[in-house]
């Protein structure tokens, strides 16, 4: 959701199997808090290809809100869920939230809102 999809989508995807696969065949496995870990990897390796290619433009969201949105939006998790993942408070959780719906609104307001009806 985060890289849509794209051939370095399917390169991230195969880097955080990788990773969550390191974790896995450790004896410390800890199955309860793989699926914690199986998102914190995937956020980490689309983290760096952000940071490689520098895909966010100036009109972007910030990295943070883009996740924050993905995983509210996108993924449907709770805020005590996404809490859990990215270590941050509900409250600040709810702040970035309300400055991502901010930023929506001032984009709809942007895009033209021309007659498109067929003649």
């Amino acid at each position: 959701m985060l890289l849509q999809q794209s051939a370095e989508a399917e390169k991230v995807t195969i880097r955080t199997f990788k990773e969550l696969h390191k974790i896995f065949r450790q004896k410390s496995f800890d199955s309860q808090l793989f699926s914690i870990e199986a998102y914190r990897s995937c956020i980490r390796q689309c983290a760096d290809y952000y940071t490689r290619r520098s895909l966010l433009s100036a009109k972007a969201l910030p990295w943070e809100e883009q996740l924050v949105k993905t995983m509210w939006y996108g993924l449907k998790l709770s805020l005590p869920q996404i809490s859990i993942i990215l270590q941050k408070s509900v409250p600040v959780l709810k702040a970035q939230l309300r400055h991502v719906r901010e930023q929506l609104t001032v984009q709809e307001d942007l895009l033209p809102s021309g007659n498109l009806s067929v003649v």
